[in-house]
């Protein structure tokens, strides 16, 4: 359903971590309607409130720098690493300063202290290049503090509940700043271009390892709270996502709060794609029933069906539908819609094709999944046999979920149990480029492509021959209907 170009269409955040959160609430179903309804309203507040937005936007743009985008994985991948040796460090960092002041007290000899000194520093030059990703993520965390007291500090904390959360965990956040504070202190210290400090920064570290017993310090206390910093992060994230929702409701205005029910009801009025420039708005109503589409090559079977899998995703996801009105039925929706056949994978589109279909009935049938899209079902192997595959699996899968199926076999409309609805395109003879993109009810009984074939300019014997040899084909032995 183009998921990566729909993402990338919503996604206007400001920071990675933002993004981040974007992308993992459009791949989540959220099953409680409350929350639903608080993301849309949410995004409609900062969509209305313009000045709002761009408060908030400018209070994130400390959080552009790349190196925000590895918090994910100190937050919730395996915790950072310690200084080889911590132990030992710690010790030796104490046994060094004592050394060095007791040479200097007692006027011992100089080789002391510059033997000391040496060693310090290989134990710098040998540990930072290992620790300079790891000291970098957890400084990274603390300027997402200082944003998150920024973003607290918003007067409509009210109107916004993620600003509510974040104000609510200021206490805490002051807690989380005290356990880097040397850590900060000593990496200040030591990007300053004020010389003074950075020889402090440097006389610190190589008397007494300032650097590495601060962070192997941090270390321990970050991993003890790291669940702490990660819903600052997350929060922070959501204002950032929500903010983009929100813009994408602004450059899409027509958009609304679906309901999202229990029963298998697909009732989308006006729905629209929002990666078409010009869409055609188009309505469908299916209560307990399913739906064959049928029509040529470009007459909008498949751009009708992404439609509205993405309005049921969206719906379920970000609490939003592209649409007048929409009713969707909750649950997960699993589609298959038509690609190039991978080379790297080595599997022809068809045996793709089956193995992505047997999914859909195992999860159909053990009531995982109710909500199936197809496109154009086993289009890689021939007529006969695809028309008879299509038959069995459709009303199999049917029986226990709603299925939106495109199809240019004709046939397979009247061959499709009764729990199927029937809906075609056709193309408009007054419509410039042969097609008005509208879905209209019943069965289709034109022979489209060889119809589109005549419009391009085809040798009026080469249409004449091909209606007469579909026909024969048509009268040809049918496969018997379900009921």
């Amino acid at each position: 359903m183009e998921f990566p170009r729909l993402f990338s269409l919503i996604n206007t955040t400001v920071s990675p971590i933002g993004g981040q959160c974007l992308y993992k609430q459009m791949r989540k179903y959220v099953a409680d309607g409350e929350e639903l309804r608080q993301r849309y309203e949410t995004c409609q507040v900062l969509r209305i409130d313009a000045d709002l937005r761009e408060r908030l936007q400018l209070i994130l743009s400390r959080l552009e720098a790349d190196s925000t985008a590895h918090m994910t994985e100190i937050l919730h991948g395996p915790p950072p690493v310690k200084a080889p040796h911590h132990r030992f460090i710690a010790a030796w960092a104490g046994i060094s300063a004592g050394a060095l002041i007791a040479s200097f007290a007692l006027s011992w000899s100089f080789s002391i202290p510059i033997a000391i000194l040496l060693i310090n520093a290989v134990i710098l030059f040998r540990t930072s290049s290992k620790l300079g990703r790891e000291i970098e993520d957890l400084l990274a965390c603390t300027r997402m503090l200082g944003v998150a007291d920024r973003l607290a500090g918003v007067r409509a904390v009210s109107r916004i509940p993620q600003l509510s959360a974040l104000a609510a965990q200021g206490p805490a956040r002051r807690a989380l700043r005290g356990q880097f504070r040397w850590l900060v202190v000593l990496e200040r210290l030591g990007r300053s271009p004020d010389p003074i400090s950075f020889g402090v920064s440097l006389a610190a570290n190589l008397c007494c390892l300032a650097k590495l017993v601060a962070y192997g310090q941090s270390v321990e206390r970050f991993v003890r709270s790291r669940r702490h910093w990660a819903s600052t992060y997350e929060l922070i994230g959501a204002v950032d996502a929500t903010i983009a929702v929100a813009n994408f409701m602004q450059r899409h205005p027509a958009h609304c709060r679906p309901i999202v029910a229990d029963e298998a009801r697909i009732e989308i009025t006006d729905g629209y794609h929002p990666l078409l420039k010009h869409p055609v708005p188009i309505s469908i109503t299916l209560d307990q029933r399913s739906a064959v589409i049928c029509g040529s090559n470009m007459a909008g079977k498949t751009a009708f069906v992404k439609m509205v899998g993405i309005n049921l995703t969206l719906g379920q996801t970000l609490g939003l539908c592209l649409a007048s009105k929409a009713t969707i039925p909750c649950g997960p929706v699993m589609a298959s819609i038509k690609g190039e056949q991978s080379v790297e994978s080595g599997k022809s589109r068809y045996f793709a094709e089956i193995d992505a279909i047997l999914g859909f009935i195992e999860s159909g049938s053990q009531g995982e999944c109710r909500i199936f899209i197809i496109d154009e079902l086993f289009s890689g192997t021939n007529t006969i046999e695809r028309i008879a595959a299509a038959k069995a699996v459709l009303d199999a899968l049917s029986i226990s979920a709603q299925v939106l199926v495109t199809t240019h076999d004709v046939e397979l409309q009247h061959l499709l149990s009764d729990r199927f609805e029937r809906y075609h395109f056709r193309e408009d003879p007054s419509v410039k480029g042969f097609f008005d993109y509208r879905l209209r009810p019943g069965a289709s009984r034109e022979r489209n492509a060889i119809r589109l074939l005549e419009r391009m300019g085809f040798p009026p014997a080469i249409i004449q021959e091909a209606l007469v040899m579909a026909e024969k084909q048509a009268a040809g032995p049918q496969i018997p209907r379900s009921h």
